[in-house]
């Protein structure tokens, strides 16, 4: 047994416990800092002046971040380490962050809301793999699952420090609380946070055996006289070129419009939500707290699912579940108390939406290109999201009413529903099992 199996197969060190935390919690300000511009929109918005057009802009501005810090970012983990990957990030977000609170107008913090979207999708897929790599095999699931909650978590704290600090501050002190949570968050991440093992024995970068001997030492763990040895390439079709190959094409295509669809209507959701119930009911109060409770049925979601997928397989049933939570919604938008509760039951459906597809996506590639497969769909449904809180900013500017809005976002999702629903009849085809649990974060 080698030494990383032999970690994997123990009890979890304090060491190993202290790091997944300090991982745990970033992923969690995460939450914080994406959720502050729809929690600051309504007052920024009174207060500027700001057009529902530009607003969508603004709201659109950290997911664009997120997408393109996700696709071009975060692989430079695999060539300067997991921990400076994160923890530079971090860095990022503070000071995207910090900018923020400092704009002056609607361009300036456009720019410092794409600044701080490219830090947190740097991140966020960079400390999954660490969170992964740091478990014990018997905690591992337990630990993912909490993972994949602590962006709504980080999103719902947000909720109930925004109203009392944008009522006595205003909408800046959202973001520099963010952004002094962050400054403390990259001290700490600089401190305890290790490099992963997994890192250190499959890139050996300079100084690699010194660092894992430390690390060992940490988990109370005998030295290495040498690195193990490395695994002599094998050739064989990468990963690109397995998912566009044969039947696996057609079910990447599946994977990528069904994912995107859900993204496009959970972030339209997440975004939205708080200025249109401030709108209709004239309080921004009751927006920030709405916007609140759909992150804490979020959480839940993440929950729910994770128990649940523990017996079933399919996500059929969910996503026609989502569909009708959106059309729910529509329904009973102008009852403000019977949509407020409703949201709660829209952040349990889209979030456990999320995470089903993290359960579905693994089985569709193999090893060599399960990385690459579910990198791409991640990227390409945030880049899908992007356009969601545009398009609903030139829907409202146009005079669309909610009501209707939500029921045009029921589309998407019945789409998506259709996508698995194909997804697994053509893995069915082949005798192919269905993961039941969540691998990845949302």
């Amino acid at each position: 047994m080698d030494v990383l199996q032999d970690i994997r197969r123990s009890r979890m060190t304090r060491f190993q416990v202290v790091a997944v935390t300090v991982a745990l919690v970033m992923i969690l300000l995460d939450g914080f800092v994406v959720a502050s511009m729809a929690y600051a929109a309504p007052s920024l918005s009174a207060q500027w002046g700001t057009e529902p057009v530009m607003l969508g802009y603004l709201l659109s501005a950290s997911l664009f971040g997120m997408a393109a810090g996700s696709i071009f970012i975060t692989p430079i983990a695999d060539l300067i380490g997991r921990r400076w990957l994160a923890v530079g990030s971090m860095f990022v977000i503070a000071v995207g962050m910090g900018l923020s609170a400092l704009a002056t107008d609607e361009i300036m913090l456009l720019v410092f809301r794409l600044l701080t979207g490219l830090g947190v999708g740097g991140m966020m897929a960079n400390l999954n793999v660490f969170v992964s790599e740091d478990a014990s095999d018997a905690r591992r699931g337990s630990i993912i699952g909490i993972y994949a909650a602590g962006y709504p978590i980080g999103a719902t704290i947000g909720g109930v420090v925004a109203e009392p600090l944008i009522t006595a501050f205003g909408w800046q002190a959202l973001f520099l609380a963010g952004g002094v949570l962050s400054a403390l968050m990259f001290v700490i991440a600089l401190l305890l946070l290790p490099e992963s093992l997994d890192f250190l024995f499959a890139r050996q970068p300079k100084g690699a055996l010194g660092k894992a001997n430390r690390i060992l030492a940490r988990m109370d763990r005998p030295p290495l006289t040498a690195l193990p040895e490395l695994p002599k390439t094998v050739e064989s079709r990468s990963g690109m070129a397995e998912i566009f190959h044969g039947t696996v094409r057609f079910r990447t295509f599946l994977l990528w419009i069904g994912y995107a669809c859900l993204m496009a209507a959970y972030y339209f959701a997440n975004t939205w939500t708080p200025q249109i119930i401030a709108g209709a009911s004239g309080d921004e109060g009751l927006g920030i707290r709405t916007g609140t409770l759909a992150n804490l049925g979020g959480i839940i979601g993440c929950f729910i699912f994770s128990a649940l997928a523990i017996r079933f397989k399919s996500n059929r049933l969910l996503f026609g579940a989502l569909a009708g939570a959106y059309v729910l919604f529509g329904v009973v938008f102008s009852l403000i108390p019977v949509a407020m509760g409703t949201a709660v039951l829209l952040g349990i459906l889209t979030t456990a939406g999320i995470a089903g597809f993290y359960a579905v996506a693994p089985g569709v590639y193999t090893a060599r290109a399960r990385a690459t497969g579910i990198g791409w769909m991640i990227g390409i449904g945030r880049l899908v999201s992007i356009v969601a809180p545009i398009l609903v900013g030139y829907l409202i500017d146009g005079g669309w009413e909610p009501a209707t809005i939500f029921y045009l976002f029921a589309v998407p999702l019945l789409a998506s529903a259709a996508c698995v629903a194909a997804l697994s009849m053509s893995l069915r085809r082949q005798g192919a099992a269905l993961p039941t649990a969540p691998t990845v974060s949302a």
